[in-house]
């Protein structure tokens, strides 16, 4: 085996003498004095998920921005979807392989929603009106969103709906007031709002989009309590007890209707109410997947075996992070399903991890996000990760750098702008740091970092490996360095357990000052600047 050495030159207060017998001679070249240091080791051999996709929400403003003239809207769709490289080989977009679409409820179709006046960006069309007829051209902007990642050449869909329409709730709003403490939907419109369903997502599979899962409950866990006036976006409580009487319902009507895409849930709300928790609408894989359970669902056959989160507030501390994710992996491999991560954005204050605001730079809320992105996939095993949201327009303090991947401002405030800017944010480079290398089918294997164990490597820095492609030869290692150091990468078993075309990887960093910027290491002069993101590709030999 290769083996990389550091020398350690001990030196003592003893007189060398000529003459003296070698027994008491101190020879500092002497080879009980070498301290071996290994490098970092990849196992390519013992490997882990499959990656499925990395994705982003449009959330429920890519219904503007999608209805802007094309100069502006063509910008913000090859930032998030396109593959392609400029003329120096740095890559153009992220490469998105999933996006996340919203099924609106209705409220932008209402006379009175409900909603605070300042948040209108997040009022909804709704494709069916309370007639029972269906109007196709709404939603025009999340449309154009959807057609445009298709061009680029995006193969998977996932559609989700914060609320039944307005009509078929229980207070004619589609969030939750105080006199609706579970789901807000009447029980006799469980079938239309799975009939509402079904043929939303049939309309778009017969469009020739490929709707991977539809997700009818989103956040369960949270109050979404609003006075009528105040409200902010949609969303509804429900019990465990009403998803799984709803799920079976939308089952059967997917089946009768032929459509393809599979029911996900849960949505969670934060990653342990997966796993754990006490009350009705907690510890759901538990709850729906164990065949003991009064709403057992597990066997329905167009339920998805993907697991959906969200990782806002699960990183309170280090410790915490890693806690969950681990018990929510092994709480998922038992009964034989995969997480996916479906939402996350800054929220709350764990991202600032002692500092405050005005200390950090905008490459700190990247490398935030990344430590997530990394902690999800090594730690909690995600086949799918995807941001929250895509855009956002919120300027206020040092939101511009938590909540977006691209800024948007229209040249109005109001729902009647015709355009606006757009201006892209760290966040999206460094999410392209995974995006745009790890592809679909991809396979996570194993790095051994000698010098730091779980809880140091996620505070400082952090190293995964991703094999596949085409030919099965694609080599991807995404490096996060959190130090205030450059760091030499010494690869262990370089020349023995792998080697790679050249000796040479593509690397490209997102740091202060470049996004994706594209450069060449050889293998053993592997640098990884401070305070960046190095995504490092090369074909196998």
């Amino acid at each position: 085996m290769l083996r990389l050495y550091k020398y350690v030159l001990v030196f003592t207060n003893v007189a060398l003498f000529m003459g003296c017998s070698s027994d008491n001679a101190t020879d500092p070249n002497d080879p009980k004095f070498e301290v071996p240091q290994d490098g970092i080791s990849l196992n390519l051999n013992t490997t882990y998920q499959v990656i499925d996709h990395f994705g982003a929400s449009g959330g429920f403003q890519d219904q503007w921005v999608g209805k802007w003239p094309d100069a502006s809207r063509n910008k913000v769709a090859k930032w998030l979807f396109s593959t392609e490289t400029n003329a120096l080989g740095d890559p153009e977009g992220i490469g998105l392989s999933l996006w996340r679409t919203i099924i609106g409820e209705g409220s932008a179709d209402q006379v009175n929603s409900g909603f605070k006046a300042s948040n209108w960006f997040r009022e909804m069309e709704c494709y069916l009106a309370p007639d029972g007829t269906y109007d196709w051209n709404k939603q025009e902007g999340q449309r154009w969103f959807m057609s445009k990642a298709k061009e680029y050449g995006v193969d998977k869909f996932t559609a989700w709906t914060g609320s039944p329409p307005y009509f078929m709730t229980k207070n004619g709003y589609v969030f939750s007031t105080a006199e609706v403490p579970t789901f807000n939907c009447e029980p006799d419109k469980y079938d239309d709002f799975a009939n509402f369903l079904a043929d939303v997502v049939k309309k778009y599979e017969d469009d020739g989009y490929n709707i991977t899962t539809v997700c009818p409950f989103n956040e369960t866990q949270y109050e979404w309590n609003a006075t009528v006036g105040e409200a902010q976006q949609s969303g509804t409580r429900a019990t465990n007890g009403e998803v799984a009487t709803v799920t079976r319902i939308i089952d059967g009507v997917f089946a009768q209707k032929g459509v393809n895409a599979k029911i996900m849930i849960p949505e969670a709300a934060q990653l342990k109410y997966l796993f754990e928790g006490s009350n009705n609408r907690e510890d759901q894989v538990n709850d729906f997947f164990n065949t003991s359970s009064s709403n057992y669902i597990g066997d329905l056959d167009n339920l998805s075996k993907h697991i959906a989160g969200h990782s806002y507030f699960s990183n309170g501390t280090t410790s915490e992070s890693l806690r969950q994710r681990k018990s929510l992996k092994t709480t998922v491999e038992s009964y034989g399903l995969d997480y996916w991560q479906t939402e996350y954005s800054l929220l709350g204050t764990a991202y600032l991890n002692g500092r405050e605001a005005s200390d950090l730079s905008e490459i700190d809320y990247a490398l935030w996000m990344s430590r997530i992105i990394h902690t999800d996939l090594v730690f909690g095993n995600a086949t799918g990760w995807s941001f929250w949201t895509a855009l956002n327009r919120s300027t206020f303090g040092d939101h511009r750098y938590r909540f977006n991947l691209v800024l948007w401002a229209p040249n109005s405030n109001g729902p009647s702008h015709t355009d606006g800017t757009v201006s892209d944010n760290k966040l999206l480079w460094a999410l392209g740091n995974f995006s745009r290398f790890i592809r679909p089918g991809m396979v996570r294997f194993e790095i051994n970092d000698p010098d730091y164990s779980d809880n140091a490597s996620v505070e400082n820095f952090m190293i995964s490996g991703y094999k596949g492609g085409a030919s099965n030869k694609d080599l991807v290692i995404v490096c996060i360095n959190n130090t205030d150091s450059t760091r030499r990468i010494s690869f262990e078993n370089y020349g023995v357990d792998f080697e790679v075309v050249n000796d040479t990887f593509e690397a490209f960093t997102t740091s202060s000052g470049t996004n994706l910027k594209k450069s060449t290491m050889q293998y053993d002069g592997v640098d990884i600047p401070r305070k960046s993101i190095v995504t490092l590709k090369a074909v196998l030999k």
